[in-house]
């Protein structure tokens, strides 16, 4: 492996520098670096100092793998310099090594290299670029990359941007209060920095800079998130199981498996693994069947067998990223939209495909369906067997003894066959591979007893010399039957539960466009970038798209649970699943389907799914100790009933080890954790999909747990209690410019903010026609305001306050009428004010009024000046008010709430609103099509669709859910505890026999399934109805 002209020295030199990096001198090393800074290797030239461009790796001639070394020694004097203070210097303790007057040397001490060098080996030998890995975490766009064009960009200040807040807010929740919660992702800025020419740097300051921000490069490059459809799983058990055999593969992380859902969802560093090995690693660790499912491109199937299959799997098609057998029928393509249509496509499959596949199901419907069917089948072979059994042991004789034997031992043996593969295999696998014992287990030694009895039985019956007690082949064939029976009805409710909460299935399978002047009705799968919908009278929206004509009524109560249609015409967006009214629209594509809002929403929904709160940690440790306590018993149980019958009832020996062995079995086969692991995620399952029906969406499973207990609602004003959308009423320009001149000003410095404001006066001004100044370094202060450079000269738009403006007599004037107003200043000195009246949510003084009345104290925080908030607050109902708030204070007050143990939901729209949604307990995104910041919605907990009616909705499902977990966690304790009694003869009189303890499994899990589907039938409302 060449590292091409990285290093000054041979092949051989760069593997020495990598083998015996301890032994390289200092000088040496820094003599390497100076090369790299002056251009004599693939670093291109870039010097230490600031360049106009990033090179990064020319990938026309050197790909980035080609100056590990250079990196590696980078990131050791880094984190030699981090070290200076430990107390190590001078010393060759492991740390630093130094001088011994304490000086720190300009480059790595020879620890720190020896320890970066063997950390990075595994990038060496596969020859990965360590750049990269900082690029695979994020924070870096592009540092490694092909040259990209120079253009102004924003830029804004460590302190001053969105995502630089949203990025602390992990060490901000500290702040007063630890934030009692989950985990969030994080949204960073790269490492490169902006695109401004003044503000890059080389790659390997890049690096360095990651590494000073305690970024890890060590967390690889080549990440890609995988999922798996996962066939087989049960109970809570397979999905611990499942964990556990992903986690143990190299190069998994991030693994979260859902069993109701039958999913696994994993981030694969595909440089170590590749996901066709780690699929074939997982089913023969965990005995399931694993299918991975399409990946972030577009994915049509076709279908093609043999020869035709084949040639379509190697042909090469411009734009196809990937083709694969999904089944001896049917093949995927993987494709780009943004270089290949669907339609095109599918004429360039044509001579190998006899048309498309029928569409797939929702992963987790077809999963429930095969599952259900492969269930129905072993159950109709095991009970057709185990009758004839059952007749002949329990009726007069109707065949002779030796036809009886004969025939029960056969289809006995039939039985056990066909629970070789759902109770045998799996038991065997989770113990080998994992060393855990599993409910199968229970089963497994439960019927493996009865059957291991009945054959010594039937052998010394055969002898001529039969036992006192004979053969159980009717125990251990009905202990199987209705195990198998038991869980086909469980798979069959879940089943309905999920396929009832599917979000998925609202994707229209058919649509109508405009080709040519012609409507072309069409598989939906076809569409493509540039298609124009025709959406006639109650239709479906076949996917995202902006009206272009007509004007209609739209009912979105699929997506928002808002019951009213909401009229739709030229210019706005049609959402995926949602019903056109009695009119007719044409509409232009924007998204395309299985990458619309629809699967966004069914994405989050299922992720949240897939979550585990702290209350399923508890009874997945609870049912970890099931299966081993549950197997003590029996064992004390056979000891107890052996002693029982030798010297109580005076049984002989042989018939004393038969009477307590049915004790033992029926012990081992009534016991059922299964309901304990499915208390929690059939609840949340269910209760994720009815939110999301609502226009409620859980982004994690820990808030539906957590939402019952708030006690407090923090609200913004702008976007949450109030509309998004603002009207300037007034505006007001100052001699210090011209009109046209303030107005240009202002048109530059709000044109490319999201915040309410902003678009307000932007729309204003884009009414009049005016053209934006020429700005530069333009610079946004989420809280404050936007500022710029004009002509040398520092201009400002933002609130009076972060202007300083306050005392001016139009703004004192402008704010005693209790306007929101925007401020732009020019060093100083006002050019304009606009003034702006709110418009309050028609939900808002309702929703406020019935918190209260749930004893939940509402506030109100904003930005504003004090003014326009006391006037909102007052007309709402709130008495807790503070203005005049920076994203910070916010955050603050939050945290002050949080530390006097109050339970806090934090509820905002905006990008000033980040970090405290992000500090709340509950934190909440009321989404806005005008102004909602999409990194307010990665610290969210929940999206609300429809307004702040969702908020109660949020709270009235949380309790909700709580009380049907407690139910089922007392169902479970109660039937366990009862049935092992009665199994056990703990009783005496009254007993389970063996033959029937097989029954547990329906009597234990169907009220847990029925008390997570009768949600959905409860019809349950934001006002407790």
């Amino acid at each position: 492996m060449a590292f091409g002209n990285c290093c000054s020295h041979d092949h051989d030199d760069a593997v020495a520098s990598r083998l015996e990096p301890a032994a390289q001198d200092d000088s040496l090393m820094e003599e390497e670096e100076e090369e790299c800074r002056n251009g004599e290797s693939c670093c291109e030239g870039v010097t230490p100092r600031r360049s106009s461009t990033v090179t990064g790796c020319d990938l026309e001639e050197e790909p980035c793998d080609s100056y590990p070394e250079k990196c590696i020694l980078k990131i050791a004097t880094i984190e030699c310099e981090q070290r200076r203070g430990d107390g190590l210097d001078g010393t060759t303790g492991k740390g630093h090594e130094h001088d011994t007057d304490g000086n720190h040397p300009t480059s790595a001490c020879r620890n720190h290299r020896v320890e970066a060098f063997e950390r990075y080996s595994a990038y060496l030998e596969s020859a990965r670029c360590i750049c990269d890995s900082v690029l695979e975490q994020g924070w870096s766009e592009g540092c490694c990359d092909e040259r990209q064009p120079k253009g102004r960009a924003t830029t804004m200040s460590p302190g001053e941007h969105p995502n630089a807040y949203y990025a602390s807010s992990r060490v901000l929740r500290g702040h007063h209060g630890v934030k009692r919660r989950h985990r969030h992702s994080v949204s960073r800025d790269g490492c490169c920095g902006s695109d401004d020419e003044h503000h890059r740097e080389p790659v390997l300051d890049m690096c360095a800079a990651a590494l000073k921000s305690g970024a890890d490069l060590e967390k690889a490059q080549g990440l890609e998130p995988i999922t798996l459809s996962v066939d087989g799983m049960t109970c809570s058990g397979c999905g611990i199981k499942m964990e556990r055999v992903l986690k143990a593969q190299a190069g998994v992380s991030s693994v979260r498996v859902n069993f109701v859902m039958g999913s696994a969802e994993l981030s694969l560093d595909t440089s170590i693994t590749s996901p066709d090995g780690l699929v074939r690693a997982a089913e023969r660790g965990s005995g399931f069947r694993c299918t991975r499912l399409s990946s972030d491109d577009q994915a049509i199937d076709f279908l093609a067998a043999g020869p035709s299959a084949k040639a379509l799997v190697n042909a090469t098609i411009p734009g196809v990223r990937e083709t694969t057998m999904v089944s001896s029928r049917v093949v995927r393509v993987t494709y780009d939209p943004a270089v290949i249509g669907a339609r095109a496509l599918m004429r360039q499959v044509g001579p190998f495909s006899s048309g498309l596949a029928p569409p797939v199901d929702d992963a987790g419907v077809s999963s429930g369906r095969r599952r259900l069917r492969d269930g129905l089948i072993k159950t109709t072979a095991s009970a057709c067997c185990t009758l004839p059994i059952v007749i002949m042991a329990w009726s007069e004789k109707l065949v002779d003894a030796w036809t009886e034997a004969l025939t029960a031992m056969v289809l006995a043996t039939v039985v056990q066959l066909i629970a070789v593969p759902d109770f045998y295999l799996p038991a065997t696998r989770a113990l080998l591979h994992s060393g855990s014992l599993e409910m199968d287990m229970l089963v497994v030694i439960s019927i493996t007893a009865a059957y291991t009895y009945s054959v010594v039985a039937f052998g010394f019956f055969m002898a001529g010399r039969p036992l006192e007690v004979g053969a159980l082949f009717e125990t251990s064939t009905l202990l199987v039957t209705l195990v198998l029976l038991g869980r086909l009805v469980a798979a069959f409710a879940r089943l309905r539960a999920v396929a009832a909460v599917s979000l998925r299935s609202l994707q229209a399978a058919t649509c109508v466009i405009v080709e040519d002047g012609k409507d072309r009705e069409m598989d939906s799968r076809l569409l493509q970038y540039g298609d124009e919908l025709k959406i006639g009278a109650h239709a479906a929206v076949p996917t995202d798209a902006t009206v272009i004509g007509g004007i209609s009524e739209v009912d979105e109560s699929i997506i928002t649970g808002e019951s009213l249609p909401v009229t739709k015409k030229p210019g706005d967006m049609v959402i995926a699943g949602t019903v056109n009214g009695s009119g007719m629209l044409r509409a232009r594509l924007r998204r395309l389907p299985g990458k619309n809002t629809v699967t966004d929403i069914a994405r989050l929904v299922e992720e949240a799914a897939s979550s585990r709160p702290k209350i399923q940690e508890t009874a997945d440790g609870v049912a970890s100790w099931f299966v081993p306590v549950v197997t003590a018993i029996a064992l004390i149980v056979i000891i107890v009933w052996i002693v029982v019958g030798l010297k109580v009832r005076g049984y002989g020996a042989g018939e004393a080890v038969a009477n307590a062995m049915t004790y033992a079995v029926a012990t081992l086969a009534v016991s059922c954790p299964c309901a304990l692991g499915l208390a929690v995620p059939m609840v949340l399952v269910v209760a994720g999909g009815i939110a999301a029906r609502n226009g409620v969406i859980i982004k994690s499973a820990g808030c539906t747990e957590r939402s019952r207990k708030v006690t407090d609602v923090v609200l913004d004003k702008t976007g949450t209690i109030t509309e998004a959308a603002l009207d300037v009423t007034s505006e007001q320009f100052f001699a210090s410019a011209s009109r046209d001149e303030a107005m240009a000003v202002s048109k530059a410095l709000v044109a490319d903010s999201r915040h309410p404001v902003s678009l307000a006066v932007a729309k204003h001004l884009e009414e009049r026609s005016v053209t934006p100044a020429r700005l530069t370094d333009t610079r946004v202060i989420p809280g404050s305001g936007v500022k710029g450079v004009l002509r040398g000269s520092t201009v400002c738009a933002g609130n009076a306050s972060w202007t300083e403006t306050g005392h001016h007599p139009a703004v004192v004037r402008l704010l005693e009428r209790g306007l929101t107003l925007l401020v732009v200043t020019r060093d100083g000195e006002p050019l304009a004010v606009f003034g702006m009246r709110t418009k309050l949510r028609s939900e808002a003084a309702g929703v406020v009024s019935q918190l209260h009345r749930q004893k939940i104290v509402v506030h109100v925080v904003s930005g504003d000046h004090k003014g326009a908030v006391d006037a909102v607050a007052a007309q709402v109902g709130i008495s807790h008010v503070v203005s005049q708030c920076s994203p910070a204070d916010k955050r603050d007050y939050v945290a002050e709430l949080m530390s006097r143990g109050r339970y806090v939901m934090f509820v905002g729209d905006g990008t000033n609103d980040a970090i405290a949604v992000a500090q709340a307990d509950v934190g909440v995104q009321l989404a806005s099509v005008e102004s909602s910041s999409e990194v307010t919605r990665g610290a969210a907990d929940v999206v609300l669709l429809n307004g702040l009616e969702g908020i109660r909705f949020l709270l009235r499902i949380s309790a909700v859910s709580f009380r049907r977990i407690v139910f089922n966690f007392v169902w479970s304790a109660a039937y366990n505890v009862l049935a092992i009694l009665l199994a056990s003869g703990a009783l005496v009189d009254v007993r389970i026999p063996p033959a029937y303890a097989g029954l547990g499994e329906i009597v234990s899990v169907l009220p847990v399934i029925l008390a997570a589907v009768t949600m959905l039938w409860k019809g349950i409302r934001a006002d407790g109805a």
